[in-house]
């Protein structure tokens, strides 16, 4: 079950959704329980990933995003462990934001995911301030390098390459997954507008340095899913 947005009908390219729901959304919570239920020969993540595959056969996307509820929810957790997808970490420089990821990091590693998932993680700064970005990225980026180092990467000291499977980042390595992708605080987004209403100057202030670096990873071959 797929259609094409109102708001995406004036794109350059093309905008294909899978909703929730459809017209007559029903009894949700029930079916969404359903959805959710792992059977003996069928789980849930399993299910995800064949919805997946055969979306991307029938349309050949170039991206696929997958929206998932906030927190340690099923749609993330099988994102993460099981369908190898990229995986963005929205977050804002404040003590809430570092201590739940904090307590999420801490989960995968005592569980032995940290090799399987950290070369798929992308923390973003989602409220940038353009006023003062300098300053935030700054502290931002000494968190994030902070939190990833204590749970995701190999105890490599900073004088010595990392060797075989290990994995370490230098604070300013631009290709390490604690370095921020920035989306810019941007004003015209606080009134709620219709999506199709925006500027496309306010849109390319707020997210376009955020797209920027996906495109280099789509014109790089990586696949993004």
């Amino acid at each position: 079950m797929t259609a094409v947005p109102a708001w995406a009908r004036g794109f350059e390219g093309e905008a294909i959704i899978a909703p929730a729901h459809g017209r007559r959304p029903g009894e949700y919570l029930a079916k969404l329980g359903r959805a959710y239920f792992d059977g003996m020969d069928d789980p849930w993540a399993k299910r995800l990933d064949r919805l997946l595959r055969n979306l991307e056969t029938r349309f050949d996307p170039t991206v696929v995003l997958i929206e998932s509820r906030s927190g340690l929810h099923h749609t993330a957790a099988a994102a993460v462990t099981d369908i190898g997808a990229e995986v963005l970490l929205f977050a804002n420089d404040s003590e809430s934001s570092w201590t739940d990821y904090d307590i999420l990091f801490r989960h995968w590693r005592d569980r032995d995911l940290a090799a399987k998932i950290r070369d798929r993680l992308w923390i973003v700064s989602a409220l940038t301030p353009p006023d003062d970005e300098y300053r935030y990225l700054e502290r931002f980026r000494e968190r994030a390098r902070a939190l990833f180092g204590k749970h995701l990467y190999d105890e490599v000291s900073s004088h010595a390459a990392p060797c075989g499977e290990e994995v370490f980042f230098d604070l300013r390595d631009g290709d390490a997954p604690h370095d921020p992708l920035r989306i810019y605080r941007e004003s015209a987004f606080a009134a709620g507008a219709a999506l199709d209403r925006f500027e496309k100057a306010a849109v390319d202030l707020a997210y376009g340095a955020f797209l920027s670096r996906f495109d280099d990873l789509i014109d790089g071959g990586r696949e993004v899913r």
